[in-house]
């Protein structure tokens, strides 16, 4: 084994990583058969201006700018090595008939690989966005904020925008996967049209690529948001509140106490992205609530006024808060963060009686 290959220098992925000086890693020449390769951040491996068999090529005609790191495989594993980073190349090689690749072997644990797999991809720019966010979110459940903005080198500001994009549908989500708007307004408009005309909102982003920027998206999509949004119903007078759940719906007589489902909610899906938005301004931006408040569409304050209600009306009826809160937590509807934070905030809200229902105090509770 080799610590150094003349042949490819000193450039590479040590220009990322760096020499460690570390005696446990070293540089070789490694058979492909011999790599155990695991699930990895990347889940797109074709790229329309550089496909794998163009990568091949390269490999074959220009040689290995950048070595792929292995760490040893875990002790009992078939294969001596683990991939951390270098699925892309890996998969071109054996497309093309190579059999070896340079390997760059590393001394990391689980952590540190995970990490290092990341970064590879992140600062190569060759993670999508999704797949950036879906990794961003996976390490928000392991490490505080602050680890994670330093651990991948970003602001609050996009952090807060990367787990927004999570949550939402496919044609809004297109708008910046696709590099078509990063226009707030824009994107919102468009989720409203697929919510309630899939195909109409297909065709609106079909459009607005189609015009390679020249269309004003935001009368594009008003136009068409107009035209699929049914018309308001003439508000009746709110009925007083039944009984309801820890599903926040109403009650059904014909169900017994444990088994009472949500009915005539708005669905958790469109919820969850108004109020993940929510969250991250508020916790992630330090937004004033009031301000996230007022720069809300009526429909979506409705949308979420009506959602956490529900769990501010099963506040009021409990009748043992302690239990009604354990089976929400365990339900995954409660939670210290996004949405079951707001939840969770409606319902003590609700349980302390003398309290209205209040978005402002909700929204309040979950920046404090």
């Amino acid at each position: 084994m080799t610590k150094q290959n003349a042949l490819y220098g000193d450039g590479g992925v040590d220009i990322l990583f760096g020499a460690s000086g570390n005696p446990n890693e070293y540089e070789i020449l490694v058979p492909i058969d011999d790599i155990e390769i695991e699930a990895q951040v990347r889940e797109e491996f074709e790229d329309d201006t550089y496909t794998l068999a163009d990568l091949g090529r390269s490999l074959i005609n220009d040689g290995q700018v950048n070595a792929i790191i292995l760490r040893l495989n875990r002790p009992g594993r078939e294969k001596p090595y683990l991939l951390v980073a270098g699925e892309r190349r890996c998969r071109a090689a054996l497309l093309v008939g190579l059999t070896e690749l340079r390997a760059i072997v590393k001394d990391y644990d689980d952590k540190k690989a995970a990490i290092v797999q990341v970064a590879e991809n992140i600062h190569s720019k060759n993670l999508t966005q999704i797949e950036e966010a879906k990794k961003i979110d996976q390490s928000l459940k392991e490490f505080s904020i602050d680890e994670v903005l330093d651990m991948y080198s970003i602001s609050r500001n996009r952090l807060s925008k990367m787990l927004g994009l999570l949550n939402l549908p496919d044609q809004a989500k297109r708008l910046v996967t696709e590099d078509l708007s990063a226009d707030v307004e824009v994107i919102n408009a468009v989720r409203i049209i697929e919510k309630h005309d899939p195909e109409k909102a297909k065709e609106v982003v079909d459009t607005l690529k189609e015009s390679g920027g020249k269309a004003n998206a935001r009368e594009a999509v008003k136009a068409v948001k107009n035209s699929v949004k049914p018309p308001k119903k003439k508000e009746e007078p709110k009925k007083p509140a039944t009984q309801v759940d820890v599903f926040a719906g109403a009650k059904n007589p014909d169900q017994d106490e444990d088994k009472q489902t949500l009915n005539n909610q708005p669905s958790r899906e469109s919820v969850g992205l108004v109020l993940s938005l929510a969250y991250s301004a508020i916790f992630l931006q330090n937004g004033k609530p009031k301000t996230v408040l007022d720069d809300m569409s009526r429909d979506d304050r409705e949308m979420i006024e009506s959602w956490l209600r529900g769990f501010y009306e099963l506040g009021v009826q409990s009748k043992d808060a302690g239990r009604d809160a354990l089976k929400c937590l365990r339900d995954e509807h409660f939670a210290a963060d996004g949405i079951g934070a707001f939840a969770l905030a409606a319902f003590m809200y609700g349980v302390a009686r003398d309290t209205q229902f209040s978005l402002l105090n909700i929204f309040g509770s979950v920046k404090s």
